[in-house]
């Protein structure tokens, strides 16, 4: 059976995330960061004390490596990061989170978590649960990486 234009998970996901993007990206302006540096900053804090490359971070952010490229120097300009060389790749950077960058961080939460409560604002707690396991798991369906639940 077809399903309606109008209901189709693609367009549906589209104009969710075109949404609440605009929403998240208005929420940091007072912190003068992009969704790609908030995304780089979340990766280093899970990732500590590990350090990752700029391309993991695009991956795990799923943006261009140009884009994260671009997110990391102006982080690293700011002091929320530092690049240091690999220890056994000489042409390979490894980005770590500086404390002022975990602090930065916790502040873009804060003003985000309102967009991500006001999303889920019509949905039981259990619906949300679903909803977010059904996501995870639509995810894994794509092959697509994301953090474990289990962990934070």
């Amino acid at each position: 059976m077809p399903v309606e234009p109008a209901t189709r998970v693609a367009y549906l996901l589209r104009m969710l995330s075109s949404t609440l993007n605009q929403q998240i990206e208005r929420a940091l302006r007072p912190l003068d960061l992009t969704q790609a540096q908030l995304a780089a900053l979340a990766q280093l804090a899970i990732s500590a004390p590990d350090r990752l490359s700029s391309a993991e971070l695009g991956r795990r952010a799923g943006v261009t490596p140009q884009a994260m490229w671009s997110a990391i120097s102006n982080l690293e300009h700011r002091g929320l990061v530092r690049r240091s060389p690999h220890p056994t790749h000489g042409r390979v950077l490894e980005i770590a989170i500086t404390e002022v960058g975990s602090s930065v961080l916790e502040q873009a939460q804060e003003l985000t978590a309102p967009v991500d409560a006001h999303a889920m604002a019509t949905l039981t707690e259990a619906e949300q649960r679903q909803f977010r396991s059904l996501l995870l798991k639509t995810m894994t369906g794509l092959g697509i990486p994301h953090p474990d639940p289990g962990r934070g």
